[in-house]
């Protein structure tokens, strides 16, 4: 959801519109259909693995209609078992909203809490939603390796994820030393412009990410880190 608008500069800024029209709802299909069509499109041409998830951005009161939903599971059946609904706090966590998104035939039933750390019903939000994922805000990630506060703060994040089965994304990473204390703290994804840009077609992490990755590799008994580029939102 990027804008190049004079008045508009955000994604906030498209919701904060589209909720004084009363819109909302809009913006919900056409997020669902454009990127699950974009991601189509990638498999399609061989541009991604056939193993990369597709992380969709939802709001947290708004879902598609049953004719809506019809048509997109019968559009984007091959793909629906990678789609993560990431839910942002933008929004109340409606209920209803909640039980129609995990019950989207033929989808793997994921999700992501987005922002994790930047709303007002951070902990309210993670017991109801009970997601696959916690995106932990950049606000906490950013010097995270000067900030005991903040360090302290991911390693609870971690500890109680893991015990439930839950990944832990850190989210606006833009730095060596960030990578460094959010892998040392546990974090099991990366994301951010340290690893590599926005890109309308998926490309690699930077040279410089990947050596810091190895160079955490080569003191671990961790096998596997993942990482995301910048967020495409």
């Amino acid at each position: 959801m990027r804008v190049d608008l004079p008045t508009l500069h955000s994604p906030a800024d498209v919701l904060r519109l589209a909720r004084e029209e009363n819109c909302l709802h809009e913006v919900e299909r056409i997020t669902f259909f454009r990127a699950s069509s974009a991601y189509q499109a990638l498999e399609n041409a061989g541009k991604i693995v056939p193993s990369a998830l597709l992380f969709v951005n939802s709001i947290a009161s708004q879902y598609l209609t049953p004719d809506e939903l019809s048509e997109y599971s019968a559009r984007y059946a091959s793909i629906l078992p990678r789609i993560v609904i990431e839910i942002t706090e933008e929004e109340v966590l409606d209920p209803k909203a909640l039980r129609i998104k995990q019950t989207i035939r033929g989808s793997s039933g994921a999700f992501a809490l987005d922002d994790y750390g930047s709303g007002y019903s951070n902990e309210r939000s993670l017991l109801e939603l009970s997601p696959n994922y916690i995106k932990i805000d950049l606000s906490i990630i950013r010097d995270i390796d000067t900030d005991a506060n903040k360090r302290q703060i991911v390693s609870n994040t971690v500890s109680y994820a893991h015990q439930r089965g839950m990944k832990v994304v850190a989210e606006g990473l833009e730095t060596a030393d960030e990578v460094r204390t959010v892998l040392s703290l546990g974090v099991d994804l990366l994301q951010g412009f340290f690893l590599a840009m926005p890109q309308v077609e998926p490309g690699g992490a930077s040279e410089e990410s990947l050596a810091v990755i190895a160079e955490i590799h080569s003191q671990s008994d961790e096998s596997q880190i993942s990482i995301f580029g910048g967020d495409k939102q």
